[in-house]
């Protein structure tokens, strides 16, 4: 009996040191693994890779749907930075997000920053119905050509955001739900690399 419990002793912290073992090395991996995140975040940081990034958004032709008081180019030129956000009616992210834009535009009304909504694959009564649910108050455009534009800057997603300097070119791109956070972020970005 007692060899019986020696072994199983024995055994017992064996696994505990086994057990030990692995945790070591799982928490040296997962902070391994956050160090190369953090570095690679850096490394990239100001990089952007979307298709648009470069190119001069007022070579489109706009069509104003509601509350502009200027057409897309004059409003971009008047602004340090302009926040260009397509969206759809039928984009969960886009119902999400919308209210944050619209307390952002109405928050930066004295500053050199605006906000331009551009409607995406929508019928005229969803695109109004969704502008009215939200209370929009930023100017909202339709490319004149969708299809076109859609190919030329290779917008597939929704939403997604360019964050424009006053000359029209296109600094940075977002894919995805933005938060406040991120559009001073990335206006910040635009303002210092102008």
């Amino acid at each position: 009996m007692n060899k019986k419990r020696v072994l199983i002793i024995a055994i017992a912290a064996g696994s505990l040191l086994v057990g030990a073992a692995i945790g070591a090395v799982l928490n040296y991996s997962e902070d391994q693994f956050e160090n190369q995140a953090l570095e690679t975040l850096q490394s990239t940081e100001g990089r952007d890779n979307h298709h648009a990034v470069g190119e001069n958004i007022m070579e489109n032709d706009f069509t104003e749907v509601m509350n502009a008081n200027a057409d897309f180019n004059d409003i971009i030129r008047n602004n340090e930075v302009t926040v260009v956000n397509f969206f759809a009616s039928w984009c969960d992210p886009c119902k999400r997000e919308t209210p944050a834009l619209n307390d952002y535009h109405l928050d930066n009304l004295d500053e050199p920053i605006d906000i331009i909504g551009v409607n995406i694959s929508d019928s005229t009564t969803n695109r109004d119905a969704f502008l009215t649910e939200y209370e929009v108050g930023y100017p909202i455009f339709e490319f004149t050509d969708e299809d076109q534009a859609l190919d030329d800057y290779k917008i597939q997603l929704m939403p997604t955001t360019f964050f424009v300097d006053g000359d029209g070119e296109i600094i940075r791109a977002y894919i995805g739900e933005v938060s406040p956070e991120l559009v001073t972020n990335y206006i910040n970005y635009v303002k210092e690399a102008s």
